[in-house]
């Protein structure tokens, strides 16, 4: 179901009022919104591949079972939820090593404080959140890719996503000691992040959680985030790896496990490429695309040459 926005509110309270909109990418539309004279945002399905309803629930077990400072939910409905505003939310994403440093340990801190029987993918219905778990990390991330390798059908690009799942599936232990499945928030990016001064104020944007190994969480932040950003540094690379370190070690064997993850990124950045439609010119989509596939090919081919 993809409603209005004042549908939305008007299952929740009579009085309500709509600000602005603060963001509107699919798969969701966020609003900042006054309900019952209160200040609040209300993000809201605008694609069917968002689950905002399930993002909320996450937020609520967030809150509740973890120090990880979030929004607090007010309402979730079929799809959408209304949190109250936080002026912790991010507003700069400029990158330092302080506020890498900060950024490291909170990640960490989610992962510390989490944990879980098996990894698997959430879902949600009116009893809240649901663990649609499977055996193994590796599965769950097959899972994860036959979802992107669905979506990038029609697009031209379900092969890569298949070929990196023929690779998880061929070799089931080569994530063997990754870690205890913890919450991965899935998307931990400076613009979901809000620091004051060296203190995490609030974490906002949980649409891509799932339950793994704290180690993958690590490298989808910290690749787009320090690799050939002009927003970052060195230092704040290190800054963030030493905060995390801080407070949660990474496990034995990460650095040989980190190509197996940007291939899974590289399928993941495919999908959110074409569903976010946040380019100039489809022509520009696809040759984004075609970089994105050479190098999860490349790293594919990296990967063989290592375990087998």
């Amino acid at each position: 179901m993809i409603r209005d926005v004042s549908l939305a509110l008007a299952s929740f309270a009579d009085d309500y009022r709509i600000v602005r909109r603060l963001h509107d990418v699919p798969p969701h539309a966020v609003y900042e919104v006054i309900v019952d004279g209160r200040r609040a945002v209300c993000k809201l399905e605008s694609h069917p591949a968002g689950d905002p309803a399930t993002e909320g629930r996450i937020l609520e077990y967030v809150a509740r079972e973890t120090s990880v400072p979030v929004p607090r939910v007010l309402a979730v409905g079929d799809d959408f939820f209304l949190a109250e505003w936080h002026d912790g939310a991010p507003v700069d994403p400029t990158l330092d090593a302080v506020r890498a440093r900060a950024m490291g340990e909170t990640l960490a801190t989610l992962h510390a404080e989490t944990s879980f029987a098996s990894t698997g993918l959430f879902e949600s219905d009116d009893d809240g959140l649901v663990l649609d778990s499977r055996p193994t990390w590796a599965k769950t991330l097959c899972a994860l890719l036959a979802d992107c390798r669905d979506f990038l059908e029609p697009y031209g690009h379900a092969d890569v996503a298949a070929e990196v799942i023929a690779f998880l599936r061929d070799h089931p232990d080569v994530l063997d000691g990754a870690g205890d499945p913890v919450l991965l928030h899935g998307n931990y990016l400076s613009d979901s992040v809000g620091v004051d001064g060296g203190d995490v104020s609030c974490v906002i944007d949980f649409e891509h959680a799932l339950v793994g190994s704290g180690e993958y969480d690590y490298v989808a932040a910290a690749i787009p985030t320090f690799e050939g950003s002009s927003r970052s540094t060195t230092d704040a690379s290190a800054a963030f790896r030493d905060g995390y370190e801080a407070v949660r070690s990474l496990p034995d064997g990460f650095d040989r496990r980190v190509d197996v993850y940007w291939s899974v990124l590289d399928v993941t950045y495919l999908r959110s490429l074409y569903l976010q439609r946040n380019w100039e010119s489809r022509s520009a989509a696809d040759r984004r695309a075609a970089a994105f596939a050479a190098h999860a090919r490349e790293t594919l081919a990296s990967l063989r040459s290592t375990f087998e």
